[in-house]
């Protein structure tokens, strides 16, 4: 019990180690199937943020292409001012003007300011509010003024809302004469709101949202455009024009995160399915490893009890050669080991018990069950009878591969029952004699041959009748299976009419079926002809016909009919009784078989009449069996050879 709790132990931790290795795989694996995912992802990010670039790029381009285009004819009206030492005819500067409005798509308007104050908007239509405004009175945009006038160079500023409306980028121009003094400003206010409504259209057409805000601008806060989601990708890119200094952001209209789920699914299934495949590997390693210790703890139980068992055993090779043997199978035949190892089993065996052994070696399918009787001869050439039982050890598609043979010493039981015979024999022959001097005066004083009988002894003389009558058919059963024990009572079977025969037996048992209150009848005719003993067949329908009638209610009827079923004639004895006990189905053919001792004793009977009715009918090449449902009454029925039928018919 220690060694197999310790075995026991052992096997549950290393399944438990099993698990655990299982589990750590699995995580490990699924840890580097995530920093796959991770490096993945990150080149994704890298390849994509690339692609937005360059987009990106190329909306910084349309905007200083646009700005450039438009800032540059304003610089070459600064030249011709100055080229003009200051002077500005309105006239002359007419079809300047007309010319750089048609040319700079996004000027709205283009001033002059000498003396940093406007006197001088082209056009005036609708820019009437620019006029007479002094930069110096514009908190906001002089200290922008003033830093272009100290560098002399242009300046973009804005955006910036304008009095005009909307917004505007405003590029000054300082305009300074030959002798290198001030004269003024030239200011061209250029219609931001269209400039960024182009650049956008560009963005879209590129599959992009943008943004534009000031470099210096705290982060939410947006000149132009719509603030990037928060973890989507974006790029910003600087925009430099003229001493202005953005920041142009970028993100995708549809952006879409790497799809990575399908991606983790396939990588933690394959994970997965490589941990279950490791997992199951080393199960399978373990249950072979116990099922190696079961296999060698159960041989090492199968040989003690091979040793150890009361009755003879043998192991033996498909040809009947004696592999192993057990002591007690030693003694059995008076031999050493080394006598029987390695020699056929028919050596040692009589004709009878060869012929069965060749049965079961010669079965093609291999399939046991079956036990044969015979003598094997002892070392002093003693016979022994013994009862012999075969199962397969191995059995294969192509051959047996060995046989188990079951040996039984039968001696004893064999005197016992010879014992039991002859005492059954000699009993019955010795009451048979008195009996028949007890019933022969019984039957003359009851009859009134000696005279006529008080009518107080009748009924004594009757009970007295009634039981040698069953005394006789005691003595009559006994012997009966005495001699079909002994195989000595002869059967005769010939072809005879069957219907003689079932009108016989209602004849004769009419009598019997009226002192129960029962009638017999048949249910229709019989024109067959059946291969039987009729002595025999009377016996068996009489037996069927005497228990219907004493299990059947009073004023009911027990009906005998016949029918034929292909090379076999069925002929059925049906009583309306309590019907047979489930529990009492598989005992009923038994010898002295009675399903309640207490019923039978009222009723009468020995418990011989089915199986003695079995062994008859078995023995004329028959069958018998009954159909019943407790609570419903009973059908016992027998099927006969017909006359005509050949052996391969009654077989089908």
């Amino acid at each position: 019990m220690n060694v197999l709790t310790r075995q026991q132990a052992r096997s549950r931790r290393r399944r438990n180690r099993n698990w655990a290795i299982s589990l750590a795989l699995l995580l490990v694996l699924g840890l580097g199937v995530e920093l796959l995912l991770q490096q993945f992802a990150l080149r994704q990010f890298d390849a994509h943020q690339q692609r937005l670039t360059a987009r990106a790029g190329e909306v910084r381009a349309v905007l200083l292409s646009e700005l450039n285009a438009t800032l540059h004819l304003a610089t070459g009206l600064a030249s011709y001012i100055g080229a003009r030492q200051g002077e500005v005819h309105p006239p002359e500067l007419q079809p300047w003007l007309d010319g750089l409005l048609r040319r700079g798509r996004y000027i709205r308007n283009i001033g002059l300011a000498p003396d940093n104050r406007i006197v001088f908007v082209y056009p005036l239509a609708g820019n009437e509010a620019a006029l007479g405004l002094s930069y110096p009175d514009l908190p906001k945009q002089w200290p922008a003024v003033q830093r272009i006038i100290a560098s002399r160079e242009p300046g973009l500023d804005g955006p910036l809302p304008l009095v005009q409306g909307g917004n505007g980028l405003i590029y000054r121009v300082p305009v300074f004469l030959r002798d290198d003094s001030y004269w003024g400003l030239i200011s061209t206010v250029i219609d931001f709101d269209r400039l960024y409504a182009e650049v956008e259209r560009a963005a879209r057409q590129l599959g992009l949202v943008i943004r534009l805000r000031h470099r210096d601008a705290a982060d939410g806060e947006l000149i132009k455009g719509i603030a990037a989601v928060d973890g989507a990708p974006a790029v910003e890119l600087t925009v430099r024009m003229a001493g202005a200094h953005w920041r142009l952001g970028a993100s995708d209209a549809h952006a879409e995160s790497p799809q990575l789920g399908w991606l983790r699914l396939i990588g933690w299934s394959l994970a997965l399915a490589i941990s279950a495949l490791i997992g199951l590997t080393l199960h399978s390693q373990h249950r072979q490893a116990n099922l190696l210790l079961a296999l060698n703890h159960s041989q090492r139980q199968f040989r003690q009890a091979f040793e150890m068992a009361p009755q003879g055993l043998a192991l033996l090779d498909p040809q009947g050669r004696l592999l192993t043997v057990n002591p007690t199978f030693c003694r059995l035949l008076r031999r050493s080991t080394e006598e029987l190892l390695d020699q056929p089993l028919a050596h040692f065996a009589d004709p009878q018990l060869g012929v069965g052994l060749d049965a079961v070696l010669g079965a093609a399918d291999g399939q046991t069950g079956r036990s044969w009787q015979g003598c094997l001869f002892d070392a002093h050439g003693e016979p022994v009878d013994v009862e012999l039982s075969a199962a397969v050890l191995g059995h294969s598609s192509a051959a047996v591969d060995g046989w188990i043979l079951h040996v039984q010493d039968i001696r004893e039981s064999k005197r016992l029952q010879r014992l039991q015979n002859e005492f059954v024999a000699t009993v019955s022959h010795e009451l048979r004699t008195p009996l028949t001097a007890i019933s022969g005066p019984l039957e003359l004083i009851d009859s009134g041959a000696l005279g006529e009988v008080p009518e107080h002894l009748r009924q004594m003389l009757q009970i007295a009748r009634h039981n040698s009558r069953r005394l006789g058919l005691l003595i009559n059963d006994l012997l009966d299976i005495g001699k079909l024990e002994a195989e000595r009572m002869p059967i005769a079977c010939e072809a005879l009419a069957l219907q003689p025969l079932i009108e016989q037996a209602l004849q004769c048992n009419q009598a019997y079926a009226a002192e129960h209150g029962v009638r017999l009848r048949q249910v229709g005719g019989c024109a067959e002809r059946v291969r039987v003993d009729g002595q025999r067949l009377q016996q068996v329908l009489s037996n069927l016909l005497a228990n219907a009638a004493k299990f059947s209610p009073a004023e009911q009827e027990v009906e005998i009919s016949s029918e034929r079923r292909g090379a076999w004639v069925r002929i059925s004895v049906r009583d309306r009784g309590p019907g047979v006990a489930r529990a009492f189905h598989g005992r009923i053919f038994q010898k002295f078989a009675q399903a309640d001792a207490s019923d039978s004793r009222q009723r009468g009977g020995t418990g011989l009449g089915l199986a003695i009715s079995k062994e008859l009918i078995e023995r004329m090449g028959g069958r018998i069996g009954f159909d019943s449902t407790e609570g419903q009454g009973a059908t016992f029925w027998i099927e006969l050879p017909l006359a005509a039928a050949t052996a391969q018919e009654q077989s089908a």
